[in-house]
């Protein structure tokens, strides 16, 4: 777990140093939606081999669906309050005529 953590933590400061140029962000991007896809096959693939887990496949697909839909509730709502409060228009002017 340390090491993905520490990976992680990498990512975000080589991104926030903006050591990477266009291209290759680019085709981090597309790696990393391949990467996603293949790793959510994965996950069905063995969901789909584990009879105990399909045999409860309706109690826990009650309480999965349950869990997204507040997932997707929430990002709504935290979204609604960080552009309302916190986040201003990219076109915002500063007050001595230079773009912020």
């Amino acid at each position: 777990m340390q090491e993905i953590m520490l990976a992680i933590a990498a990512g975000i400061a080589i991104g926030l140093l903006n050591l990477l140029s266009y291209k290759v962000k680019f085709y981090l991007n597309k790696l990393s939606t391949a990467c996603l896809g293949v790793m959510l096959f994965c996950l069905g693939a063995k969901i789909g081999c584990d009879d105990a887990l399909l045999a409860k496949l309706g109690t826990l697909g009650v309480q999965a669906g349950a869990v997204a839909c507040g997932a997707v509730v929430g990002s709504i709502a935290c979204l609604f309050l960080v552009t309302k409060f916190i986040a201003r228009p990219a076109d915002v002017v500063a007050e001595d005529g230079e773009a912020q």
